[in-house]
């Protein structure tokens, strides 16, 4: 049987995952395909290191050219999590005639555009599937959708970490810290978990998503973003007490034929859909013109639904399911985020700053907390620039 050699820039938890799926799928793999996947060769910053997965010695490296320049791998599949690097070689391996898969969200969203455009002029895949709702199936899926719908919308919760941190404050009243200190012991938090919870990870899925979905380039900084913490148990609570729930939201729509886009907690009803998603799955809907909304919902995380997800794309790349082409390309319509209005929940330093233009009722005299009229949402932050410790939670409307 033929075989198609696979390249790992990374054999961390998703590179450990995508082996241990070849080796125990090899069956069904070689009849579905015809051919026989291999991890021929795999990037790792220590060769000595005891793996949950292992591959034969001689597979590993510890140079990236290995795999770059090795003319028997077809696909490199890039796993490395950082940016510059990440770019450099997704680069050289687009250039060097092979396909590329990556989980990679961050390179992707700094990068998007570039790598597109280059795996089209090579006539080669350039895919991502796992790089946003992990296991989900959501970027094939939306090609899919922009094919015969005007999509109007794409929203979700895309952050696995931030929603297990939401639901277990939720749920037994705790507070953000203690909920984070349990998160990272369970291995759902990082070290350093600031791109989870200050909103980074769900502005860059947001930023991949919307620009395929309204099919034109919608730049990081062109998307408003907040993340969860500084949430405590009262704004849970009292949030509770007005029939809400908080989850952190990556939302972007067209409004008036211009783009908004937001990453923010929203406190939705209670008993709505996103309510009911808890833990560390995810769930994104999109809303096309002819189909409807279409609700994707998983593991948004994970060894094996992420692997998973990696090797949909690489059986796409044998299969030729996929063609190169150039997403997010097209329309030219304004990117407008800082006119995003609503109705908000602020808790805020009553010494620092002064909302009672914006207020239409207090919940609560000490700290203050209140909820605003209708009001722009840039001029909210604005206001709370120099409160440091500011809550701000985005009440979901009919409209919204």
């Amino acid at each position: 049987m033929k075989k198609v050699n696979l390249g790992l820039l990374g054999f961390g938890t998703v590179g450990q995952g995508v082996a241990k799926i070849i080796g125990e799928k090899s069956d069904s793999l070689g009849k579905y395909l015809g051919v026989e996947l291999v991890v021929k060769r795999a990037l790792v910053k220590d060769i000595s290191k005891t793996r949950e997965v292992k591959l034969n010695e001689s597979a590993y490296t510890l140079d990236y050219l290995d795999i770059v320049n090795d003319p028997e791998i077809d696909i490199v599949i890039e796993l490395t999590g950082c940016i510059d690097e990440a770019y450099k070689m997704i680069t050289e391996s687009l250039n060097a005639g092979k396909h590329v898969v990556t989980a990679n969200k961050a390179v992707i969203s700094q990068y998007f555009e570039e790598f597109t455009a280059l795996a089209k002029e090579k006539g080669l895949n350039f895919l991502y599937e796992a790089s946003v709702g992990g296991g989900i199936p959501i970027i094939k899926p939306l090609y899919d959708v922009i094919k015969l719908n005007d999509v109007k919308r794409v929203r979700g919760i895309m952050n696995g970490t931030c929603n297990y941190i939401l639901t277990n404050m939720t749920q037994d009243g705790a507070d953000y810290f203690d909920v984070l200190k349990e998160a990272q012991k369970l291995g759902y938090a990082e070290a350093d978990p600031s791109s989870d919870v200050d909103g980074f990870d769900t502005m860059r899925k947001l930023r991949i998503l919307s620009t395929i979905a309204f099919k034109q380039p919608i730049m990081e900084d062109e998307i408003i973003m907040g993340g969860i913490s500084k949430l405590n148990a009262l704004d849970i609570n009292l949030l509770k007490g007005l029939g809400r729930v908080i989850k952190l939201i990556g939302d972007a729509w067209v409004e008036d034929d211009k783009v908004k886009a937001v990453v923010q907690p929203v406190a939705v009803h209670s008993g709505s859909y996103f309510s009911s998603v808890n833990q560390a799955y995810n769930s994104i809907t999109v809303q096309g013109d002819m189909v409807g909304e279409l609700k994707f919902y998983g593991s948004g995380a994970g060894m094996l639904p992420t692997a998973n997800a990696v090797l949909t794309d690489c059986m796409d790349i044998v299969l030729q399911n996929q063609k190169p082409e150039t997403y997010g390309i097209g329309l030219r319509r304004d990117v407008d985020s800082n006119s995003i209005s609503g109705e908000f929940y602020v808790r805020y330093d009553d010494g620092k700053v002064d909302l009672d233009d914006l207020k239409d009722r207090e919940l609560n005299e000490n700290p203050k907390v209140i909820v605003t009229k209708r009001v722009n949402l840039a001029e909210v932050q604005e206001k709370l620039a120099n409160d440091e410790n500011a809550s701000v939670v985005r009440l979901e409307s009919e409209d919204y």
